[in-house]
């Protein structure tokens, strides 16, 4: 019999769920900056059913969760796996700044590429300092990005060729030179390049936030330097490693191998062009250049570059030459023939690691320095 009342009675289709961008634009749904997928890149997630990762797609919503301290992970068509950093700006609070302290670091995740924060604060001091809020100096590859990608684990070498991957030996015994130009060529359309002090800092903040870890990165104590802490998927069982505390975070921060990354004294010691001309004569945006004071020493230069914020050097230490980086770490300012920051610490170092140390070196190949790559897909 025929409906004579002139409704229907049939329930409207619901409207179907907005698919999540993976463009680097902010998600108001995740709070984030959305992982920008560069070309060749495939998001991938933690399966707890399968202990393993899974591949997935970008609009895929259990694919990140940075409030559940679940950050996206992503592999490139080589099978090395990476890490989303999204842009946000930080803020310490005095009982940690410039001390040996360790303290939350507040974080806010930036909207884009604007300079507003998801709690909608738009004004910053662009200062270090006690309390003040900074949108983090990272986020700059030449212009502002939404975002940058680290390499979860320290570099391997894969017949020549930069692989990142857990369970195998770091890349160790390499110059700062040849680590920039393998850096560089290791992906060009992703803007690879050899990881800066900066960076670092982005990484090591995101990881004392409520993002992250929130707490001191457990020491990767592999004596041969096994990526992640072990050999082969050891590092599934190593989340204590990581700067999330689970599998979804960066590893080897703190210990493994040394490692130097793309930051020096520019005082003219003829090791920067022994050991690293081509870093050296690199492009301003791959690199960390810091002054040297009058008198060239640790101290000195330490306190010549008290203004550099977001690197995690001057504001989570006391002083150039000490053990005074959060958690007791070594603080140690690069100076005269030892121009080249290194990071992380060595797998023996016991508690003098840690993802706030700082040292200096030569810039030579070292049989227990390494290295980590980042992505900028723009």
């Amino acid at each position: 019999m025929n409906n004579t009342t002139g409704g229907s009675t049939e329930e409207p289709e619901p409207e179907p769920e907005p698919e999540l961008p993976s463009d680097g634009s902010y998600s108001e749904e995740k709070g984030v900056n959305t992982p920008n997928l560069g070309e060749g890149m495939t998001p991938i997630k933690w399966d707890e059913n399968a202990n393993d990762w899974v591949e997935t797609d970008g609009s895929d919503p259990d694919w990140y969760d940075y409030s559940a301290k679940k950050w996206a992970n992503a592999k490139t068509a080589d099978g090395s796996m990476w890490v989303w950093i999204p842009r946000f700006a930080y803020s310490i609070p005095s009982g940690g700044y410039h001390t040996s302290n360790a303290t939350e670091i507040s974080i806010e995740f930036m909207k884009g590429t604007s300079n507003e924060s998801s709690s909608g604060r738009k004004s910053f001091n662009y200062a270090s300092g006690a309390g003040n809020w900074n949108i983090h100096p990272a986020f700059n590859y030449g212009e502002i990005v939404s975002g940058i990608w680290v390499a979860k684990f320290e570099a391997s070498n894969s017949n020549g060729k930069i692989m990142v991957q857990p369970g195998v030996q770091s890349w160790k015994s390499i110059t700062v030179d040849s680590i920039y130009t393998n850096c560089l060529n290791y992906n060009k359309t992703l803007n690879s390049h050899m990881m800066k002090n900066d960076e670092w800092g982005a990484v090591a903040y995101l990881s004392r936030s409520k993002y992250g870890k929130n707490d001191e990165v457990t020491i990767n104590d592999s004596s041969p330097c096994y990526t992640g802490g072990g050999i082969g998927n050891t590092y599934v069982n190593n989340g204590a490693q990581s700067t999330t505390g689970n599998v979804w975070g960066v590893y080897d921060m703190s210990g493994g191998a040394y490692e130097y990354v793309a930051a020096y004294v520019n005082n003219g010691n003829s090791n920067l062009t022994n050991w690293g001309k081509s870093l050296v004569n690199g492009e301003a945006k791959t690199k960390n250049v810091y002054m040297p004071a009058s008198t060239d020493n640790g101290t000195n230069n330490y306190n010549q570059n008290a203004g550099v914020y977001g690197d995690a050097v001057y504001e989570t230490s006391t002083s150039g030459s000490e053990y005074t980086s959060w958690y007791g770490v070594d603080s140690y300012f690069p100076y005269t023939g030892y121009p080249f920051f290194v990071r992380g610490g060595y797998y023996n170092n016991s508690s003098n690691a840690g993802i706030f140390y700082f040292h200096w070196d030569i810039g030579d190949s070292i049989s227990h320095y390494s290295f980590r790559p980042v992505l900028v897909a723009i």
